[in-house]
């Protein structure tokens, strides 16, 4: 039997041991890296997931609510809410545009008040409001544009959003006359329209509504239009009524702007035009 070499078996178990520690050092340093990118992975997947974590939305500053009826009410909650938004809001939901003064565009407000009418509750939001209307017969006026300006901000123009496509020529004259009348025989003037303290007195004895309308523009000194070929005659007498009722009362086909200045208590006309007659399906939507 040959006798084993003692150093021979000790450098294999030797070399043994080192390749098996070797072989553990680069398991664990495997795993260690493994680790870290399983962990970076789940980190940045996290972050895909969150998006807005570190950056929340803002909260809404004001909350209106409109409602609308035979009248229109308003309710407004705001703190510190910028005009711009709720000039915004307000149009979005009323309809009509709403224009902000200049100076009126940088300003915040802070203000609460709950179903309160259209016109008192825009005299809470700033110190001066005009309201531009269309009004016509047998309806509620309808606001056309909203201006909320504070005291340096200019007044809008008159034109600012009613605006007309044509101006018309003036018509006069009595349609029934023939021109022959008697000197000795006075003839008393068929159409007759008197302003004072913004009541009108009408007197028309047969007369084209076209030349009414044009003479009301006249008295009012506002612009006219008229958009189609009438043939209605108007034979009338109205005494001493606020123009607005006074010209709404000739003919439903006669539209007359207006501006509300709600700070001063103030109407003005603007413009009056005469429209072709509504059709049925356009009369009951606007209703």
């Amino acid at each position: 039997m040959t006798p084993r070499n003692p150093f021979a078996v000790a450098s294999r178990s030797i070399a043994t041991w080192k390749v098996s520690t070797y072989l553990r050092i680069m398991f664990f340093a495997l795993l260690i890296a493994s680790s870290g990118i399983f962990f970076a992975v789940e980190v940045r997947s996290q972050g895909q997931m969150q998006p807005g974590a570190n950056n929340p939305s803002p909260k809404k500053k004001h909350r209106l609510r409109i409602t609308k009826g035979y009248i229109t009410v308003v309710s407004l909650k705001a703190d510190k809410a910028k005009m711009s938004d709720i000039a915004t809001d307000l149009s979005k939901r009323l309809g009509p545009q709403v224009i902000l003064g200049p100076t009126l565009r940088k300003k915040r407000l802070t203000v609460e008040f709950y179903d309160l009418p259209l016109e008192p509750a825009l005299g809470l939001l700033a110190h001066r409001v005009y309201i531009d209307y269309e009004i016509r017969a047998n309806a509620q006026p309808t606001p056309l544009a909203i201006y909320l300006l504070d005291q340096e901000d200019p007044d809008p123009a008159r034109t600012a959003v009613v605006q007309g496509s044509s101006e018309a020529m003036m018509i006069e004259g009595n349609t029934e006359d023939t021109g022959e009348q008697s000197e000795a025989q006075p003839v008393d003037d068929p159409l007759q329209v008197d302003l004072e303290d913004n009541h009108l007195t009408i007197r028309s004895k047969k007369q084209l509504l076209a030349a009414v309308v044009l003479t009301i523009a006249e008295v009012l000194e506002i612009p006219a239009e008229i958009k189609y070929d009438s043939t209605e005659i108007v034979d009338t007498v109205i005494k001493d009524t606020p123009y607005e009722d006074a010209i709404t009362r000739l003919s439903p086909n006669i539209r007359l702007y207006v501006r509300a200045d709600l700070t001063r208590s103030q109407r003005m006309p603007l413009r009056i035009k005469l429209v072709p007659p509504e059709k049925v399906g356009d009369s009951a939507m606007n209703q």
